[in-house]
């Protein structure tokens, strides 16, 4: 049975990691303070799973799984960071004449657009894998 202290950080941890991913998920804060918003969650999430013991053999895979997933989407956040700080450097690039400005104006909507997408994309696979590691650690 686990103790109420580690209770009371689980519970700590589920509540502050769904107001984390509402944040995350509405970028609230822009795409690049998301994203290492995100990234920061997930080491959160890394630890609770560490920390999780277990001796079953199917809550051991699960767990393992779970670190994968993590670890996974932490790689895709920290090149969706690299590609928003690539777009803010091209922002700040100059123009020397009018097609220069049209084109580096339709490049920004483009990576506007894909950044929209791959940000919720990667809130929808941070809340499902959050989902799944609040039903671990409560046991559920």
């Amino acid at each position: 049975m686990p103790t109420p202290e580690i209770s009371d950080e689980i519970a700590a941890f589920i509540t502050e990691g769904t107001h984390r991913l509402a944040i995350i998920s509405l970028n609230d804060y822009g795409f690049l303070l998301s994203s290492r918003m995100a990234q920061t969650y997930l080491d959160q999430a890394l630890h609770q799973l560490e920390s999780k013991r277990g001796f079953d053999r199917a809550f051991l895979n699960e767990v393992g799984l779970l670190k994968a997933a993590a670890q996974s989407i932490a790689c895709e956040y920290a090149q969706f960071e690299k590609f928003c700080n690539d777009c803010d450097r091209f922002k700040q690039l100059e123009t020397r004449n009018w097609r220069e400005r049209l084109s580096k104006w339709a490049v920004r909507a483009i990576a506007r657009s894909h950044r929209v997408t791959v940000s919720h994309h990667l809130a929808h696979k941070i809340r499902t894998l959050h989902s799944r590691i609040c039903s671990i650690l409560t046991g559920k």
